[in-house]
């Protein structure tokens, strides 16, 4: 694991919720999924329903990429599912699990978390403070871009240095012009960065990549583990962080006190931990409400102890 290059860097960023009891976590995940509850049965979404309101994550049908951009299009330009209107800091395009591309927002509160996520998800590569990296991402309003990264590394007070996408020799003879100077430790990137950079010769080579995969990069997120890729699940509406992989490789760590994962299979019902089937994500804390949203990926929750020391479960994506 890098950080271990790094005797006094702390092995996870917020020690006191990464490492929660197991008890203690599951009564945050409660607490937090009662209080969702009790924000959509007083709304006016899609979610509302005659007479009693569900209880449990169970009384909502699954949500589709279809269904949420739909309920989109309808009520423009968020959606009935956006509980909170306003005031929104920053707004851009979700992709991933998606149809087509669909308007989504994020409050302050949104950002504050999603930077947490984002320190996590670097930390567990090795970054921390004055460490430098560069990123490799699209910073246009196709989500996941170099706008998280940056919100992520100035929570860790680390030096972000965007270059764009590097999938061509032209485009990595520019980018190495400034990696020789700069020296990054790690490289964040997506999918198609990490295929052309990763047996590239020709510039520094960084100590690990970070790269965020979407839905769509299924094969990239089951295939097997190497041991300088980090890998980070990104579904924006969800969370551009929502899991990621930790210097020990055995999964992808949820970040289970904003976002609940459920493996169901092909009919709805419940599987056990270690079962493999359809991966539903709900949105705990965010002002977006996706209750079961399905990622279209398939996958498996492991709830065994993780040698890096954190606590939240991990994703096996099948």
């Amino acid at each position: 694991m890098l950080a271990a290059a790094d005797k006094d860097a702390a092995a996870l960023y917020e020690p006191a919720v990464q490492a929660l009891a197991g008890n203690a976590l599951a009564a945050l995940r409660s607490q937090r999924l009662a209080a969702l509850l009790e924000r959509i049965g007083g709304s006016t979404s899609r979610y509302a329903t005659a007479g009693a309101a569900p209880t449990a994550l169970t009384g909502f049908a699954p949500l589709s990429g279809a269904e949420l951009a739909a309920e989109v299009d309808a009520h423009p330009p968020f959606g009935r599912l956006q509980l909170q209107r306003e005031p929104f800091i920053r707004a851009g395009l979700a992709t991933a699990a998606l149809p087509r591309p669909a308007p989504i927002a994020w409050t302050r509160a949104d950002l504050d978390a999603e930077a947490r996520w984002g320190a996590r998800a670097l930390r567990r590569v090795g970054l921390d403070r004055r460490m430098r990296s560069s990123d490799c991402l699209d910073g246009g309003l196709v989500t996941p871009g170099t706008l998280a990264i940056s919100d992520a590394l100035d929570a860790l007070d680390a030096l972000a240095l965007p270059v764009g996408p590097v999938t061509t020799e032209a485009a990595l003879r520019r980018a190495a012009e400034v990696w020789e100077i700069v020296r990054p430790r790690v490289l964040i990137v997506d999918a198609a960065s990490l295929a052309f950079l990763y047996d590239a010769p020709g510039y520094p080579r960084p100590d690990a990549f970070a790269v965020l995969l979407v839905p769509a990069d299924a094969a990239a997120l089951a295939a097997q583990a190497r041991p300088d890729v980090y890998r980070i699940l990104s579904v924006p509406q969800v969370g551009t962080f929502a899991a990621g992989e930790c210097g020990a490789h055995g999964g992808y760590h949820l970040a289970e006190d904003g976002v609940a994962a459920e493996i169901v299979d092909t009919q709805g019902a419940a599987l056990p931990d270690g079962r493999d089937g359809r991966l539903l994500l709900t949105t705990l804390t965010r002002s977006l409400a996706l209750l079961r949203f399905d990622t279209g990926l398939r996958a498996a929750l492991d709830r065994t102890p993780c040698g890096c020391g954190e606590t939240h479960a991990r994703l096996h994506f099948a």
